[in-house]
């Protein structure tokens, strides 16, 4: 269903709002578990102020929860497969945990030297674990799970249309950003060893950003170096189809349109160890299920103006391990080769997933 065609403020191309379907899914052991998800999934078609005080340290410090994991091949039909497009799968782990806060996961970050990773959810909580390997370096397990609330501007956990937490970044100072859906806007989080536990200020957004779909706003935001950073929204259209998007001059944002490749949408986006960036996109009808791929935009790509191409990486098909891939981070791994990280949403849906893949790009 596609919404009607509305101008919104952009400083850009005229834009018009698009269908905004749920990408979801996961690899079934059985036709019958797969025919369950789309059925489930077709359903889902259908149906200012002066900072007074700082966050209680207790809320801030957030609560233990324990983290259950299971490793996950690449394709469950061939367990062997070690490699898909240009990168090589470095092991997976469906992660589950009995607090309600565990799961929704849209945004990732992972420390420079692998051993933590940040997740934000889209019901306002985020995620802090430890990273595990085996002796071959390969993703093995998490620990040390912390959870706690997104606090907003006024000191008070986020809640309901204002706790859609969709990306994250994190900045060289030791801050965070993060863009929301539904209340359209960005919030920076101050310096700190986990600056999403403090209290946040209103960082300007993009011009036009506040006539997205309300489901369909910032998805991906992303550091880029040089004090740039990347913003793309997953449903907001230009003619033509490609996705609005921006990116940072002097401090402010200028537009930039990202093109539509095979009804992939972008989900999130983060910058490579050599200054390129990763694009992950997911791709959802209900007669192929779910898909995701990883797509290379070169640093020199991402100007105002420009139409951003990306070269395809990785291709995960719907027979695959795969879900709603919403997060993405990179690091540069101890062999010099850049490692990249990808964390799915589960929707807080029994029948999907919370999975955390590791590739290597040799």
């Amino acid at each position: 269903m596609r919404a009607a065609n509305t101008q919104v403020q952009y400083s850009g191309p005229v834009l018009r709002q698009g269908s905004h379907g749920i990408a979801t899914g996961r690899r079934q052991n059985t036709v019958s578990r797969r025919a369950s998800i789309r059925r489930v999934l077709q359903a889902a078609l259908v149906v200012p102020a002066v900072l007074a005080a700082a966050v209680p340290a207790a809320a801030a410090a957030g609560k233990t929860v324990p983290l259950a994991v299971e490793p996950v091949p690449l394709d469950p039909e061939n367990e062997g497969q070690v490699r898909s497009g240009a990168l090589l799968y470095r092991g997976g782990l469906a992660v589950r945990s009995p607090d309600p806060r565990f799961g929704g996961f849209s945004g990732l970050a992972v420390s420079r030297d692998g051993a933590h990773l940040t997740a934000i959810s889209d019901r306002g909580a985020w995620l802090r674990a430890r990273i595990r390997y085996d002796a071959a370096g390969r993703l093995s397990g998490l620990g040390d799970g912390r959870v706690g609330a997104l606090h907003g501007r006024d000191g008070k956990p986020l809640r309901g249309l204002n706790a859609d937490a969709e990306a994250l970044a994190l900045l060289p100072d030791g801050s965070a950003l993060v863009a929301f859906e539904r209340r359209h806007r960005i919030l920076r989080y101050p310096a700190a060893p986990n600056p999403l536990a403090g209290r946040p200020a209103l960082r300007p957004a993009p011009e036009g950003l506040s006539g997205a779909p309300s489901n369909g706003g910032a998805e991906t935001l992303a550091h880029i170096g040089s004090g740039r950073l990347f913003l793309l929204t997953e449903n907001l259209r230009v003619d033509g189809g490609a996705y609005a998007g921006w990116v940072t001059r002097n401090g402010r944002w200028r537009p930039l349109v990202y093109a539509r490749t095979g009804g992939f949408r972008p989900t999130d986006a983060t910058l490579l160890p050599n200054g390129d960036i990763a694009v992950l996109e997911r791709h959802y009808t209900p007669a192929t299920g779910v898909s995701a791929r990883i797509a290379l935009v070169p640093r020199s790509a991402v100007a105002p103006g420009k139409t951003v191409r990306g070269r395809e990486l990785l291709h995960i098909a719907p027979s695959m391990t795969v879900d709603n891939f919403e997060g993405i981070a990179a690091r540069r791994g101890p062999n010099g080769r850049t490692v990249l990280y990808i964390l799915s949403d589960d929707n807080f849906n029994p029948l999907q997933r919370t999975l955390l893949l590791m590739f290597e790009l040799p």
